[in-house]
């Protein structure tokens, strides 16, 4: 069994979430979130997915090159949890884009002249912009939040060694 079996694994996701952000690059889905995410909330997770995945991936690297003791095994621990809890996060930063999206969607109305078709018009304008900040929040939220559970889960398979 190689002595890096639990790194090589995060290295391999690593390398498919940079392939996927190359592609996100290229079909321009970072620009689009930037210009439809009124909230941009999508970026904050996205920053802190970004910061977080290079911390556990360190957290990986030292598990794996090291021969661990109980107290270094408890003090992984601790990483790991506030991995889950980072996970968590990101998954709460993508509803509460949702809420501010929807929130966003319905201050139009307050002030809407239904005989005036121009206030209309920018009222619907308004609710898709809305409506992208909802969804937009909510997937990358989504997406974030299981990439760091997924390498939360790699190391908490080879800590339960040590318990």
């Amino acid at each position: 069994m190689p002595k890096h079996k639990l790194f090589l694994r995060w290295w391999l996701l690593f390398i498919l979430i940079m392939v996927g952000n190359y592609f996100c690059y290229q079909f321009k889905l970072f620009q689009t979130i930037w210009q439809k995410d009124a909230s941009y909330i999508s970026y904050l997770t996205l920053f802190i997915f970004y910061i977080s995945t290079i911390w556990l991936g360190k957290t990986t690297f030292n598990i794996s090159n090291n021969l661990i003791d109980n107290f270094q095994a408890f003090e992984f621990k601790r990483k790991e949890e506030v991995g889950w809890f980072i996970s968590e996060l990101c998954l709460t930063l993508g509803l509460i884009g949702t809420i501010v999206g929807f929130v966003l969607m319905l201050v139009g109305f307050e002030s809407i002249n239904m005989a005036d078709v121009k206030t209309i018009q920018s009222l619907l304008g308004q609710l898709g912009k809305s409506m992208a900040t909802a969804i937009y929040t909510t997937l990358v939220g989504l997406i974030c939040g299981l990439l760091i559970k997924i390498q939360c889960f790699n190391i908490s398979l080879e800590l339960r060694k040590y318990e």
